[in-house]
């Protein structure tokens, strides 16, 4: 799930990374926040292919609260440097921005998390709530 989120907004940071017009230092900020939420999921999914434990699912979470977070700045980001080049474009990335907006609305919510993870790190058992 969190990859497919983040596969919408790597597509329409793509975009902004291929328009001219984007200054360079907002095309790298992107780029290095996208970059760096795949490269997390990428890391805790192939643990999860390893065999997941508790701290893997504990590792899960905190990346996809961390993707999440990013998400929410790269995506509104993206579609205001991109603006209206034109109107095909702009349903382009309109559809994307939308693709890649629904993380936040998964279960478990951050804030229905943060007991349970707090009691993991304090060395209790992690539970789902």
């Amino acid at each position: 799930m969190t990859g497919s989120y983040l596969g919408a907004a790597s597509a329409l940071v793509e975009r902004v990374l291929l328009n001219d017009r984007v200054p360079d230092s907002e095309r790298v900020r992107l780029l290095v926040e996208t970059e760096g939420a795949m490269t997390a999921a990428e890391g805790v999914a192939r643990r999860i292919d390893d065999g997941a434990d508790e701290s893997t699912l504990a590792d899960s979470l905190y990346v996809r609260y961390c993707v999440q977070d990013i998400l929410s700045r790269v995506v509104p980001r993206a579609v205001e440097l991109l603006g209206d080049l034109d109107v095909m474009a702009s349903d382009e990335v309109r559809h994307l921005a939308a693709c890649a907006d629904g993380l936040v609305l998964h279960p478990p919510a951050c804030s229905q998390m943060t007991g349970p993870l707090v009691a993991y790190l304090n060395g209790g058992p992690l539970t789902i709530a």
